[in-house]
């Protein structure tokens, strides 16, 4: 029995692991994507201080308080990570590769602005991604795959006070995580599989000033949510090991990180630069709880200590023509997990991005965007006593498209 026992330890400490950085390698730092409306994407995801798009609505909901009338953009991002793992064993040196499909994470922002109000609603995906290893590779008893992704519906209010528009309102989020792994038993092999989901409701404040007629300043805070999954968890294991792990209700929480931006936007003639600072409270991610329904089936309190973050993102406009913009830009953002977190199922690490993007007026009324980014993660070692010791490295493409109509009443 107590072999069986110590295959379920090792099984719910490894699925909160899973969770701890279940985002994988198409993310920002941790499990945020910063890629929320295609413009900002195109420099480098700033956009905290814009004010001339339906993207506020994510962005910034303040800076739309202009009487600009209606607003409305629409967006889809491609995204497809890789991350290469080595090591060596007594057989010999391996080496695996992510099969991560291509992600699709889309965005909606709307806003109508008449006087000194505004109104509106932005949705997307702000956390998500996930990483898929062959089902044969070294680590297959840490990580097969793991899948995280957060949709939020964030409404808002903004007001014009003269000098400063300022804007907020609630943002609910419903999250789903699915984990897969291999099990050893002895000389078999068994597998588990875990699906929850829950729902999360947080707030969110905006300020929108221009300084001169040629700076513009922004702030957001966007606060942590904490969602509470339930659902099942699947166990195909040996007949011996069977009556330990029955299939059964399974339950996890995930306290969503405050983030807090501060931006400014510069413009002369046709150039405009734009540049974001934005803090990511990962400390608020310090542990988490995995609960299975049957008391056979050990419960584990997974600590992920991750910590607090800087991102830097930066880029530039350039007005080609007046229906042509082009856009370039950059981010760094560092990873929140220490070292002795690090493991297959986590393989986070410091990502440097460079994007381009450009936008068409096809009309007065309509736009079309679209944008590309190379992101790269940079090399590291496991240190951790629990995880395979191992090397990892990694990249990622992201392209994306949207569209923007407006309308002034």
């Amino acid at each position: 029995m107590s072999r069986v026992t110590s295959n379920l330890a090792l099984v719910a400490g490894v699925v909160a692991s899973v969770v701890a950085a279940a985002a994988g390698p198409a993310a920002a730092g941790g499990f945020a994507l910063a890629e929320q409306t295609i413009t900002a994407a195109g420099t480098g995801g700033a956009g905290a201080a814009r004010d001339d798009e339906a993207g506020a609505a994510w962005s910034n909901p303040a800076a739309l308080a202009d009487d600009g009338g209606w607003r409305l953009g629409a967006g889809l991002v491609l995204a497809r990570p890789r991350i290469t793992a080595r090591g060596e064993t007594d057989d010999g040196p391996w080496q695996a590769e992510t099969e991560n499909p291509w992600a699709t994470p889309p965005h909606l922002d709307v806003a109508w602005a008449r006087g000194r109000l505004a109104v509106g609603g932005a949705a997307g995906v702000p956390f998500g991604g996930g990483v898929a290893w062959p089902v044969d590779w070294q680590g297959r008893f840490e990580i097969v795959r793991s899948r995280l992704e957060v949709f939020r519906v964030a409404p808002f209010a903004a007001w014009d006070l003269g000098r400063v528009r300022v804007g907020g309102g609630v943002h609910v989020d419903r999250g789903r995580l699915r984990v897969a792994r291999q099990m050893a038993f002895i000389d078999m092999e068994g597998d588990v599989a875990i699906d929850v989901a829950g729902t999360g409701v947080g707030v969110h404040l905006a300020a929108w000033a221009a300084a001169t007629p040629e700076v513009a300043v922004g702030l957001t805070y966007k606060s942590r949510t904490r969602v509470a999954m339930a659902g099942g968890a699947n166990f195909s294991v040996p007949d011996a090991f069977a009556g330990r792990t029955p299939d059964q209700e399974a339950s996890a929480t995930i306290t969503l990180p405050d983030r807090v931006v501060a931006g400014a936007r510069w413009r002369r003639g046709r150039w405009t630069a734009l540049a974001d600072l934005e803090l990511t409270a990962w400390g608020t991610y310090r542990e988490l709880v995995i609960d299975f329904a049957q008391d056979q089936t050990p419960d584990v309190r997974q600590a992920t200590r991750w910590r607090t973050t800087v991102a830097a993102r930066a880029g530039g406009e350039l007005q080609v023509s007046p229906r042509v913009v082009a856009r370039a830009g950059a981010a760094h953002d560092p990873s929140p997990a220490p070292d002795e977190t690090l493991g297959a199922s986590s393989p986070d690490a410091t990502r440097t991005a460079l994007t381009a993007g450009a936008s068409l007026a096809v009309s007065r009324s309509l736009t079309v965007d679209a944008f590309a980014e190379y992101l790269r993660l940079a090399e590291r070692d496991t240190l951790g006593v629990e995880s395979m010791a191992a090397t990892y490295r990694g990249r990622a493409t992201f392209v994306g498209v949207g569209v923007r109509w407006t309308r002034a009443d």
